[in-house]
């Protein structure tokens, strides 16, 4: 028996004695355990348990995950033992089966038929592919690091002096510096084993190399990924990430990628990692990791708001669960660790790589709470959501001293200030009358740190709390009307409210402060007829375009007067859903949905999508001057099938505008995605994000976001010092399905409706070629600005005489962290090492230039890559960068 095949031996034994240990975990039952509860295992860390004894004399460590269990040698080697693939038996096989094993209960205790096993090990090794075994370690051996509460105990066979019993067990295992300055440690969760590089200052990360023994070939993914092909069918190595942490804790993006070595007349069984510029005076972690993450248990979990904090750059999300009593992921030490009814509202905490869901909190009483938008205090950092409920009296957490302390109808918004850690509730309060209260939207003023809550409501006449003095202090008479509140930030006051409609009915889904003035803008939709919807007078549209129009208004921060108003529609129906103000020229971005045909909504000629798409409805993006006097631009989004943009977001760095919503047009017709991130659709409903210009006349980029089964976006928001995009919503894709899961906080669904919450770079592409963002791939700028970059160059030497003076991006840090954004997946001719100068770059600057043929390959193409003629690099370059370069 050789030595791959006696480690393989013994993991069927540990996966037994494992399993054993789960079960007990969950409880002790006579039937399987609960799928949604071994998905939610499947996210968590996994114990390294040290060898005492039970395994092989030459394993240190082992950690078994959902794929297979992971030996660590004592010598600091990683093999993996994986498991075959099951064999699908013949129904006709199975008639000897009696009726018992038939049942359910009994089948699945029947031992799986599964092909023969298969054995991968990664050694660490020099450039030259010499071993760099423990004894040239900072460590004599591998080392338990961060001790987890459990314990396990191994009780094979009869002789217990053969038992291992009360094994500590660790979150990672630490290799020490396997080379000179580069500490590597080991985590492993139910679905992935990470690997740790840590950099010293000053030294060389391109030590770092990995042979892979028992793989017939390595190759690299569309997305970055390395895929391992066995014989059991390909495993795949989720892209890297790389960053580095400032002295406040802020994490920096370096790009990185995995590269296969080049042995000759052999094929490749070995990789490193190719990075872009750093601070080499400061550490930098290599951490290969990902992007998307499902947040849910057993019941029906709905994500609708999202936020970043400014602080910590952790992101948070709030939504709405019916997952019961403690089951929720990350209670456990939250605020409210229990489900208060049958449906809560919820806030979770990830960290900015979505990689550890840090805690969630329960928010809710016996009734239905449902929470609609969150928000974060500029000055105190505490997390702020508002939603509604019909929780009875004064049931709802933290009532008691608030401004409002008792239910005042069947239905309250509420608004809920907590701990940015998620662990206190800190005061809530009631917002509403006799009748129905909905809030669907809040924001924080920037100067008097105020709270501001918008919605709906059918309180009548003058009962709504606050209305007194308030701009509109009376309801417009109509089934709902709008209302817009504010609160000091303790809320236990509430300072003002506004009533906002006319005689039919008024809903506000949205609402923004503007940086500069302070005022205060809302919007939603509107059946007030012709002229009656309080304020149009002189604004950019004075009557309705038909039944149903969305509408947009102006407030002063004291909310006592009512600046302007305008309707936005055409002669279908409207409906605004998100609403922000772009930072450097103070114009006002609205987004919803329209039924309104062909090229009849407002402001769309010359918009980057004059027409509609076709469909039953389409997204559509406004623009407006902030005084609402004009309609700048505004532009369709969709194609022949139903599409809805629920949230809106301007980049902080480039100005752009971004959308998400979802939508049901199909394959790849929904406009901008051919070389997005994601070019074809997953199912039925696929989420998608859209990237404008500023002006609105340009789609830059979309990508659908989505499995087989439906996907909705319901948040968007920006990360304000990486830029990178954050969208949340809610799906129904099972397993482990859904884009980019792997390796994220919950890798699998926890069964029903899950959360979800992505990100994604900037440029939501492949390739995004346009560097200083003037519209347009060229050679003299864009080219220039790329080629440099790759010759390792920053600052002014980056960018002196290479910017065009038009773009929107002109500093040399964006435009540094656009192109290493860029250069992660920018491998022209296929040859798996991105952004190689010698050949990428000029390849690239030539097809920028316009040559064509064989002027753009020779001397510019060595070896074999996969891409060595002007008509698959074309190809390439047309598909995934938004170029159009000719035959």
């Amino acid at each position: 028996m050789n030595y791959f095949q006696r480690f393989s031996r013994v993991s069927a034994l540990v996966a037994f004695a494992e399993a054993t240990f789960v079960f007990a975990c969950l409880g002790s039952h006579a039937t399987a355990p609960d799928p949604a509860a071994l998905n939610r295992i499947a996210a968590l860390s996994v114990p390294f348990v040290p060898n005492a004894g039970q395994w092989d004399a030459r394993a240190a460590f082992a950690a078994q995950t959902f794929a297979g269990t992971l030996f660590v040698t004592k010598e600091g080697q990683l093999v993996y033992s994986l498991p075959g693939k099951p064999i699908a038996e013949d129904a006709t096989a199975r008639r000897d089966i009696s009726p018992a094993a038939r049942n359910p209960h009994d089948l699945h205790r029947r031992p799986v038929e599964r092909t023969p096993g298969w054995v991968l090990s990664e050694t660490l090794v020099d450039g030259k592919g010499r071993a760099r075994p423990m004894s040239q370690s900072t460590l004599q051996a591998p080392a338990g690091y961060r001790p987890m509460q459990a314990s396990v105990s191994y009780l094979i066979g009869n002789d217990e002096t053969k038992h291992a019993k009360a094994l500590n067990t660790y979150e990672r295992v630490n290799l020490g510096d396997m080379y000179p300055g580069i500490n590597v440690q080991l985590r492993a969760t139910g679905n992935n084993i990470e690997k740790i590089f840590t950099v010293a200052p000053r030294q060389d990360a391109t030590q770092i190399n990995i042979w892979v023994n028992g793989a017939n070939t390595l190759e690299l993914g569309a997305q970055g990924e390395l895929i391992v092909n066995t014989g059991n069918g390909p495993v795949t190595f989720t892209a890297p990430i790389a960053f580095q942490e400032t002295a406040s804790g802020e994490r920096r993006a370096v790009r990185v990628a995995y590269a296969l070595n080049s042995e000759p007349n052999t094929t490749s069984t070995s990789y490193r990692f190719t990075l872009g510029d750093y601070d080499r005076s400061q550490p930098l972690v290599i951490d290969p990791l990902l992007r998307s993450t499902y947040l849910g248990a057993a019941g029906l979990d709905y994500a609708t708001a999202l936020a970043v904090h400014p602080g910590s750059g952790d992101v948070y999300v709030a939504g709405t669960t019916s997952s019961t009593t403690n089951t929720f992921p990350g209670v456990s030490g939250g605020a409210h660790a229990s489900l208060g009814g049958l449906d809560d509202a919820f806030v979770s905490r990830f960290s900015a790589d979505l990689n550890t869901l840090i805690k969630s909190t329960y928010l809710g009483a016996a009734g239905f709470d449902q929470a609609n938008a969150i928000a974060i205090h500029p000055g105190t950092g505490d997390i702020y959501v508002a939603g509604f409920t019909d929780s009875t009296t004064s049931t709802f957490p933290g009532v008691s001293g608030g401004a409002q302390g008792s239910l005042g109808g069947t239905y309250d918004a509420f608004v809920t200030r907590l701990s940015a850690d998620l662990t206190t509730l800190i005061k809530s309060t009631y917002l509403g009358a006799a009748a129905t209260d909905f809030a669907y939207a809040l924001a924080i003023h920037p100067a008097s740190g105020d709270v501001y809550v918008a919605g709906y409501t059918t309180s009548a006449t003058t009962s709504f709390p606050g209305v007194s003095g308030g701009a509109q202090g009376a309801s417009g008479g109509g089934t709902y009307d709008a209302f817009v509140s504010r609160f000091s930030a303790d809320l236990t006051t509430l300072i003002k409210s506004t009533y906002l409609g006319a005689a039919a009915a008024d809903y506000a889904y949205a609402l923004a402060i503007h940086p500069v003035s302070g005022d205060v803008y809302v919007a939603g939709n509107t059946t007030s007829t012709t002229t009656s919807f309080p304020g149009v007078s002189g604004s950019a549209q004075t009557t309705t375009g038909g039944a149903n129009d969305a509408f947009i208004t102006r407030f002063s921060a004291d909310l006592t007067t009512l600046i302007k108003s305008s309707y936005l529609g055409a002669a279908g129906s409207e409906f605004a859903y998100a609403l922000a103000i772009h930072p450097a020229s103070g114009d006002v971005y609205v987004a919803g949905s329209t039924t309104s045909p062909s090229s009849t909504f407002p402001g769309t000629s010359g918009g980057a999508q004059g027409t509609s798409g076709g469909g039953t409805y389409d997204a559509f993006i406004s623009r407006f001057s902030a005084d609402l006097s004009t309609l700048f631009k505004s532009t369709y989004l969709g194609a022949t099938s139903p599409d809805y943009a629920t949230a809106l977001a301007i980049h902080p760095t480039s100005g752009e505008v971004y959308v998400t919503g979802y939508t049901s047009s199909s394959a790849s017709t929904f406009p901008g995605v051919s070389g997005g991130a994601q070019g074809v659709t997953g199912g039925a409903d696929d989420a998608f994000v859209s990237r404008f210009s500023a002006d609105l006349t340009t789609l830059v980029k979309s990508t659908y976001l989505g499995a087989a089964a439906p996907d909705y976006a319901t948040a968007l928001t920006i990360h304000p010092t990486s830029g990178e995009i954050y969208v949340a919503g809610y799906t129904n894709a099972t397993a482990s399905t859904f884009p980019g899961v792997s390796g994220g906080a919950q890798g699998s669904s926890g069964g029903g409706t899950d959360a979800f919450v992505s990100r994604f770079s900037a440029n939501l592409s492949k390739c995004d070629l346009d560097i200083d963002r003037d519209n347009a791939v060229r050679a003299s700028t864009d080219g220039v600005l790329i080629l440099r970059r790759m010759l390792g160059l920053s600052g002014a030497a980056l960018i002196a005489n290479a910017v065009n003076p038009v773009g929107s991006q002109t500093g040399d840090v964006a435009i540094a962290n656009a192109i290493d954004a860029l250069l992660t997946t920018l491998d022209v001719d296929g040859s798996g090492v991105a952004a190689d100068a010698a050949s990428d770059g000029l390849l690239l600057l030539r097809a920028m230039l316009g040559f064509t043929g064989s002027a753009v390959t020779t001397g510019a193409i060595s070896g074999t890559p996969s891409r060595n003629t002007w008509a698959l690099i074309r190809s390439y370059l047309n598909s995934n960068c938004g170029t159009i370069f000719q035959p």
